[in-house]
């Protein structure tokens, strides 16, 4: 999925069943310097990809912020073991 400010792709070494990234398209290096309107679409994209995968009542969000990231520019995580009884953590 993609528009004019947000893409989202699949991560290309998966944690869960499903495990999508989602980043803005103009580069903030984290979280303190992403503005809070962008987080706002980052947000609003989560909304629309879960209920689009029918995952809305079971996903994890992360957002690793200097520990644990890898690429410096801002992007969520989406994960979701899609119908599984509980979420297991997958460091």
């Amino acid at each position: 999925m993609e528009n004019d400010q947000v893409i989202v792709i699949a991560d290309h070494r998966p944690k869960d069943a499903v495990h999508l990234l989602l980043f803005p398209k103009v580069e903030y290096r984290n979280f303190q310097q992403t503005p809070p309107e962008v987080l706002d679409l980052l947000n609003q994209t989560v909304k629309l990809v879960v209920e689009r995968l029918g995952i809305a009542d079971h996903y994890r969000l992360v957002i690793n912020n200097g520990y644990g990231q890898e690429v410096d520019h801002i992007h969520y995580h989406l994960l979701s073991n899609r119908g599984a009884d509980k979420l297991v953590w997958l460091p």
